[in-house]
């Protein structure tokens, strides 16, 4: 008896293999920073709840008031309302928190497939975090990971049992209703059929197209492709992806321009490529045809455009580590079966555990860490903000990311000038935005127009329009909570 529980004891690969998941926990459960992405699409799982069908309109702006849009991020919509309905804001973190971990642990089970190296793995593991920590939020693309890393290890499984490949049509008919980045898993699968029949030609020659796993795999993506017309969109949600990325791309959101030392995401992206290529000059054996294939379908995209990093390092590392593993030490252990537990290991997990317990949102008041780094919230001051308005509907100006907790408190009572759905607003809303937001020529005339009543603006980033509505006449300061300064109409 003793022996078999034996077993379950940890070990020192434990440890290596744990490290990444429980750092990704820790680090995006006591994320403290305004949740960009995430109030808005509350607030559209609310309305879905509440009127019992997909709404496919805006109900929160009065710039494009009822623009029809198609939402296919519906269902992840609905699940964050119903968490938030049943725990509040502490239960969707943990939830969130909880993927990313899953997400990470079921990577560095690639990358110790690939190398059979359970400290290599680990090592992948905590590069990739780095380089995804600034995206790791609270919103549907965490899903997206999830379903990725999902569809890389059945890919990679079903080299061996071929019946897998019934699992990708699945995880894309369900990826085409959670959020925007399904197209990148069809690229994934192009990935490795381009791969397999470069090794099939290399191997039989012009026999290539004889290869039967050529064809499951081509049947495979073909099914998957039809798989994601099963959202209430159909083929339209393909122009919706090209629309958004387009439109966020061009007016230079964060997330949409290319990946420069000046991001960090962009050093690690760097540190990346010239760690892939250090690896492959210095490895034992040359990469594969899949795994030049593999870079060279997703390095494009990593090049032109932060959010496409994070899938470029869930590719690329478990090719690292693959390069890797020839020349890993000799006394590298291979597997968690061939060690022994050891009293370091266990009071290692011990100690990890305590601190992953720690950082659970409902605990935040016993964590030692939030002493020095706190627990304040932007949303805690607009949550005041919203609370001293007067009664009545307000139009209200602020910078969109504020639009989406506005929007989520404030309606059907208050409208917002833009909110964090780039896709919907057309180009002169969005150079409307702009005028306003850095007090450009007509700024005021843009005001009036849009019958603007109230001003909720940020310290650290109107500081040009501040001034200037503290000059004017039409304006009158009423309250300050934070970082956030409203101003409402003068009286005429």
């Amino acid at each position: 008896m003793f022996s078999r529980l034996r077993v379950l004891l940890p070990t020192d690969n434990w440890c290596r293999l744990l490290l990444a998941p429980a750092i990704v926990f820790v680090a995006t459960a006591m994320d403290r920073h305004y949740l960009t992405d995430f109030w808005h699409h509350l607030a559209r799982g609310r309305a879905m709840v509440e009127t019992g069908t997909i709404v496919n309109r805006d109900l929160f702006t009065f710039t494009v008031a009822d623009e029809p849009f198609q939402d296919n991020n519906w269902l992840t919509q609905l699940l964050y309302y119903v968490l938030y309905q049943h725990g509040g804001l502490d239960l969707v973190v943990f939830v969130n928190s909880l993927v990313l971990a899953v997400v990470f642990a079921i990577l560095i089970a690639i990358c110790r497939r690939t190398s059979g190296a359970p400290l290599l793995a680990s090592g992948m593991g905590v590069l990739t975090f780095l380089g995804m920590w600034q995206v790791m939020i609270v919103r549907p693309q965490t899903f997206s990971f999830l379903l990725f890393v999902i569809l890389y290890a059945v890919l990679l499984a079903a080299e061996r049992r071929r019946w897998l490949l019934c699992m990708p049509p699945v995880l894309l008919a369900l990826w085409a209703n959670v959020h925007g980045g399904f197209p990148i898993g069809l690229v994934l699968i192009g990935a490795f059929l381009l791969g397999r029949i470069g090794d099939s030609l290399l191997e039989r020659g012009r026999g290539a197209f004889r290869d039967s796993q050529v064809w499951a795999l081509a049947l495979c993506l073909l099914i998957c492709l039809l798989a994601t017309l099963l959202n209430p969109y159909g083929w339209n949600i393909y122009r919706y992806v090209m629309t958004t990325s387009a439109r966020a791309a061009g007016r230079q959101i964060d997330e949409w321009v290319a990946p420069g030392p000046h991001l960090f995401i962009g050093k690690v992206f760097i540190l990346s490529l010239i760690a892939l290529v250090g690896i492959a000059l210095w490895a034992r054996r040359t990469p594969t045809v899949r795994e030049i294939c593999l870079i060279a379908c997703f390095l494009p995209f990593a090049l032109n455009s932060v959010r496409m990093v994070p899938w470029w390092l869930i590719v690329a590392t478990p090719i690292m580590a693959a390069l890797l593993a020839p020349r890993k030490p000799a006394g590298e252990p291979a597997s968690l079966e061939n060690q022994a537990p050891d009293r370091g290991a266990v009071a290692y997990c011990a100690v990890l555990f305590a601190v992953v317990i720690l950082s659970l949102p409902w605990l935040e008041s016993m964590n030692p860490l939030n002493i020095v780094r706190g627990t304040h919230r932007d949303e805690m001051d607009l949550e005041q903000v919203v609370r001293d308005l007067p009664d009545g509907d307000h139009r209200i100006f602020s910078r969109f990311e504020w639009g989406e907790f506005l929007g989520w408190r404030l309606s059907p009572h208050g409208r917002v000038f833009m909110d964090g759905r780039i896709e919907i607003y057309p180009d002169n809303v969005w150079d409307e935005y702009m005028t306003l937001t850095v007090a450009g020529t007509g700024w005021q005339s843009i005001l009036d127009r849009y019958n603007v009543d109230c001003l909720i603006l940020d310290s650290t980033y109107h500081e040009g329009l501040i001034e200037q509505v503290r000059q004017s006449t039409d304006w009158q300061e009423v309250n300050q909570v934070g970082k956030a300064i409203v101003f409402e109409r003068s009286p005429r």
